[in-house]
């Protein structure tokens, strides 16, 4: 039987990612789509898996039905900055949407505009909103330079146990955005502030019905 993942916490971005656009293709039937999962998570290859007997097939559809159910992930209950470590990096994320910097709300725009699929830059918005530590203790201030190295190191690394509950309480914190933005930078309109609130809930409305 191939080895599969079990929990959400061995689904990375990346894998995620490729799990959702597998969903969405319309050329693939449902027996299709089983196939090209089963692929992906266990790195066989499509024609490896359709040669297993139908009873493994079954097993294997069996072991990651946790995919149907993103509410297995377990929620934020608090608004305290977050820290995480991802292969030995710790990281933190402060989820009051009103801290964020000029620089950090201007890529953040960028990222959540510049692509019609909103999953396909799940891991662009996260490392906007996410900080290294350094020495696991002093969060580095948001450098964009810095943004594309971290943005890789999410997408390849980063659980869909830690990246969920962010974007989902995030999302829920967004209101405070449009009055903190309009009070930092005079030049933006309310209209952009609603914007970032909209397309980040449309994020959440496509994986949630995965």
């Amino acid at each position: 039987m191939p080895k599969l993942p079990t929990s959400w916490k061995e689904i990375s971005l990346k894998t995620y990612c490729g799990f959702e656009k597998i969903i969405n293709d319309k050329s693939l039937d449902n027996h299709g789509k089983d196939v090209e999962i089963i692929s992906l998570l266990s790195g066989i290859s499509r024609s490896e898996i359709l040669a297993l007997p139908l009873k493994t097939l079954h097993e294997c559809l069996d072991k990651i039905s946790f995919l149907n159910n993103l509410d297995l992930i377990r929620p934020l209950k608090s608004s305290k900055h977050l820290r995480f470590c991802i292969k030995g990096k710790w990281f933190k994320i402060n989820l009051n949407a009103s801290d964020l910097s000029g620089g950090q709300y201007i890529d953040l725009m960028t990222f959540l505009k510049e692509n019609e699929n909103p999953t396909a830059n799940i891991h662009n918005v996260l490392a906007v909103i996410v900080a290294p530590l350094k020495w696991g203790l002093i969060p580095i201030k948001y450098d964009g330079k810095d943004h594309s190295e971290r943005a890789a190191f999410l997408y390849e690394n980063m659980s869909m146990s830690i990246a969920y509950p962010i974007l989902v309480f995030f999302c829920n914190l967004s209101q405070h955005l449009t009055v903190a933005m309009q009070d930092y930078l005079k030049t933006e309109t309310t209209k952009k502030m609603n914007q970032i609130q909209t397309e980040m809930m449309d994020i959440m409305s496509v994986t949630a019905g995965l």
